[in-house]
């Protein structure tokens, strides 16, 4: 596979599961490996792929980026308290064009995994973190056949008038966000659930309380334990 560089981890000796993690905005496989390590202390025959965005990132050229957000929000007021949960949803749906285009080289590195490994999408689980988590949204609600499931840790639905046009499958989406987010705010994981509603998509919210914009170990636990859960 040429289309991204990738780290994979794996737990036992065959793959029965694919998890595709996905790294946030500004970032790099090395801010996932350790939580990819975690998730696997509790899964079996398990193999975790973290691919690296192809996009250098606007903010610090040694990182990367799964699509541009400095034009659409150059004052950061996404991540200002004062901001409403209207005016975020609007900043992120102006970026639709792009994650729509990132979201299907997403896709087609993912078929070609499940090609060579010989996983099935019922199988295949996508995670992602920040951007990422919004990368695993918009990936999981336009492929073609529904995935076992799709995490995103600190997201929101983007380019939601986007997604709209291109829904195609409607997978379980487990909405992970710590109460203290002020990144990816936390007021706004209301707007997701409610917009999953509107387009019956079912989901599960695990919020974690006093917990600001990161990735913690008891999410991992959680998000291994739904995934053994679901392929019981």
């Amino acid at each position: 596979m040429d289309r991204y560089k990738y780290k994979a981890f794996q737990s036992g000796s065959k793959v029965s599961k694919l998890i595709v993690f996905l790294h946030g905005y500004n970032g790099c496989i090395e801010d996932v490996e350790p939580f990819a390590e975690m998730l696997l202390k509790n899964l079996k025959d398990t193999l975790v792929v973290i691919p690296e965005a192809d996009m250098q990132s606007e903010r610090n050229p040694m990182k990367k980026q799964w699509y541009a957000l400095l034009d659409v929000d150059p004052d950061r007021r996404r991540r200002k308290p004062e901001t409403s949960t209207a005016e975020i949803v609007e900043i992120y749906n102006k970026t639709g064009t792009r994650i729509s285009e990132a979201a299907k080289k997403m896709n087609a590195f993912i078929s070609q995994l499940q090609k060579e490994l010989k996983v099935k999408n019922k199988d295949t689980y996508i995670m992602g973190f920040s951007q990422g988590a919004m990368m695993a949204i918009y990936v999981g609600l336009t492929r073609k056949y529904e995935l076992g499931g799709v995490f995103p840790f600190a997201g929101i639905v983007c380019g939601k008038d986007m997604l709209e046009k291109e829904l195609a499958s409607r997978p379980e989406i487990y909405l992970f966000h710590g109460t203290k987010d002020l990144s990816v705010q936390y007021k706004t994981l209301d707007f997701t659930k409610d917009w999953l509603d509107r387009h019956d998509i079912d989901w599960e919210a695990i919020e974690y309380d006093g917990i600001e914009h990161k990735l913690i170990e008891d999410e991992m636990e959680d998000a291994a334990e739904i995934i053994n859960r679901r392929s019981a």
